[in-house]
Order: C-alpha cells, then sequence, then structure tokens
C-alpha cells in the first residue's frame, strides 16, 4: 500500500458547547492490534477545527 493512499473513514463528532478557539485533534487506530501495514503510527493523527 502507498503512503500517499488515501481513505475514508465515517466518525460521528457531538459538540456540546461553543468554546472561541477551541480545538481538537482526531487519531485513526484499528479497532484491535495495530496497521500492519503501517510502520510509523507517529503520523496518524490530524489537527481537527470547527468554525
Amino acid at each position: 500500500m502507498s503512503e500517499n493512499t488515501e481513505r475514508t473513514y465515517a466518525f460521528q463528532l457531538r459538540i456540546d458547547a461553543a468554546v472561541p478557539g477551541a480545538t481538537g485533534e482526531v487519531s485513526i487506530h484499528p479497532e484491535f492490534g495495530d496497521f500492519a501495514f503501517d510502520p510509523d503510527t507517529t503520523n496518524n493523527t490530524a489537527a481537527l477545527a470547527v468554525n
């Protein structure tokens, strides 16, 4: 699998309160174990901003 492969994953986001300037992150992990094809798990997280 190429390092430039793109995948789409569905997820739900719940916002309980509006907080100006708030940030967060999303991280991908399999339900069990590790991604056998991904030796570098340090890049499995991305910034998330909701405006």
